[in-house]
């Protein structure tokens, strides 16, 4: 995969906070769209059976309320949720509506490893294993090709991971899996999930590009937490190969780290909605409809493109769609606002605000559980208008920035003032009142008293815009040697590329000279 840099839907550019990146993407994503339409929208807490902390939320328009988790709102079925949360019963429903689905059975926890094995050995090789009910992969060995791997295997699953009902089913060959995402009866779109790969360079050892990957894994809102880790199947994946962690991969070849695809263990999301078949929409349509009261899936398929056709392999009904908004390849795919317009279909037409809210202050008590429920306050109704005024003068470390951000929350105002590194303040302004806006500038030439404002440079704002006014500071620089104010993070980037360096071909190679220049400057400073 060549790494370019991503392109995002425009409105959701640099508008998903920390605490709606990863798992919460689909919850804060369709929270969004709703709550940019003008719906009330609240968060809440509920409890599973372990007692664990989910976060839930409603969104109202009107008289109608509906409720979600994550992507799925409650036209979904509490029996369609089960059906699909078995995978067994799932493959039961699909089987008797004619959907294609691979050939196995069902264990419960009574069962033995050893009869486990014997179905195993009876249905033939390769097979998957997967625990019945499981999700992100877990647990899930696919393309096992003997007994002795199976034999390890089947007691990990069972009693390490603690699944002990597990499932045993032919291994559907094909070089690509789907997961096409349904709604009301009408494909969305589709994405294909790619198992942890690296593509060599030439000079980066095997370790230097899982490094780089899951540095380019990091700039994608829905990967933050999803990076590829060197594990004992990663390691083995690499010898398979005929590889070692340490070695230089050639250009252009790529090796696969894992057999699974899903994209929490490394995956990469390539949109292929323009190449989907009508073959393939009506096995994904067909098989959301083998499930009363499923009003929208996400379907895995295993495609076979020799003959245009697929087996289904898993119906999700909270499908995430994080990996169609924000594919690490291909066109991203607003689903989100599919959603919203399937379950408010008189909000299709609103104007859509360019405000974001701060998911991470939000949601923070309910995860304290200070508080039960947190609504929001609706966001001003009108398209967003927004400039940047950038303030030069005398403006930094006199209050400049305190005192904008009092005058802009006095007209209603939305922003930010930030400190920028060549001593100026920019000013960022959004309103949909435009006058408000333009009249802005006055202000911010104004200043505080302590303040001397000498010029004021403007242009258009179109990105999003955090609701309410924040204050920002311009990155500290760092004398040399000093990183005692480097957050854990930065430490860690500088750390990575430090290893990157010292273990290139370029560093190896210029080692001689380095030696020969430390011994010139100790002459030196003798002298």
């Amino acid at each position: 995969m060549i790494e370019t840099k991503y392109k995002w839907l425009p409105h959701l550019e640099d508008a998903v906070p920390k605490a709606g990146q990863g798992k919460r993407i689909s919850t804060y994503t369709v929270a969004l769209e709703g709550w940019r339409r003008g719906i009330r929208l609240r968060f809440f807490s509920m409890f599973d059976e372990e007692n664990k902390l989910k976060v839930r939320y409603s969104l109202k328009y009107k008289d109608r309320e509906h409720h979600f988790a994550l992507s799925k709102g409650d036209k979904v079925t509490d029996e369609a949720f089960d059906i699909c949360d078995d995978k067994d019963l799932t493959k039961k429903y699909l089987s008797k509506a004619g959907v294609p689905t691979p050939e196995g059975a069902k264990f419960s926890e009574d069962a033995t490893d050893e009869e486990v094995l014997a179905y195993a050995n009876s249905l033939g090789y390769p097979l998957v294993l997967k625990p019945v009910s499981a999700n992100g992969g877990k647990g899930v060995f696919a393309n096992v090709q003997n007994e002795e791997v199976l034999k390890d295997a089947i007691p990990y699953v069972r009693k390490e991971l603690e699944y002990p009902e597990v499932i045993i089913e032919t291994h559907v060959p094909g070089e690509k899996e789907f997961r096409v995402i349904v709604l009301d009866d009408k494909v969305l779109g589709a994405m294909h999930r790619i198992p942890a790969n690296v593509v060599g360079n030439g000079q980066q050892t095997i370790r230097q590009l899982i490094s780089s990957k899951n540095a380019f894994r990091k700039q994608n809102p829905h990967l933050t937490s999803r990076m590829i880790k060197i594990d004992k199947e990663v390691i083995y994946m690499i010898q398979q190969a005929g590889y070692e962690l340490d070695s230089v991969l050639e250009k252009d070849k790529r090796i696969f780290l894992r057999v699974q695809s899903n994209l929490s263990n490394g995956g990469d999301s390539v949109d292929v909605t323009n190449e989907l078949s009508p073959e393939l929409e009506k096995i994904a349509i067909d098989a959301t409809k083998a499930i009363p009261g499923l009003a929208q899936s996400g379907v895995d398929i295993i495609v076979d493109e020799e003959n245009n056709t697929g087996v289904v392999i898993e119906v999700n009904s909270r499908p995430g769609l994080g990996g169609h908004l924000f594919p690490m390849e291909g066109t991203p795919r607003d689903f989100a606002k599919e959603f919203i317009d399937f379950y408010f279909p008189e909000t299709a037409n609103q104007v859509r605000s360019n405000l974001y809210f701060d998911f991470n202050s939000i949601i923070e008590p309910i995860k304290t559980r200070s508080a039960a429920m947190v609504e929001l306050p609706l966001p001003p109704q009108g398209e967003l208008y927004g400039k940047r005024y950038n303030v030069k003068g005398q403006v930094q470390n006199v209050g400049y920035r305190k005192w904008i951000k009092r005058e802009a929350l006095k007209r209603d105002l939305h922003g930010l003032a930030k400190n920028e590194a060549d001593g100026s303040v920019s000013v960022v302004i959004a309103s949909p009142d435009k006058k408000a806006v333009n009249k802005f500038k006055k202000v911010c030439m104004e200043g505080p008293e302590t303040a001397e404002v000498t010029e004021i440079l403007e242009q258009e704002w179109t990105k999003p815009i955090r609701l309410g006014f924040r204050m920002m500071s311009a990155p500290k620089k760092l004398k040399q040697g000093d990183y005692t104010r480097l957050s854990k993070n930065d430490y860690k980037v500088i750390a990575r590329k430090y290893h990157q360096m010292t273990n290139s071909t370029t560093w190896k190679m210029t080692a001689p000279v380095r030696i020969a220049l430390d011994l010139i400057k100790k002459v030196l400073r003798k002298r």
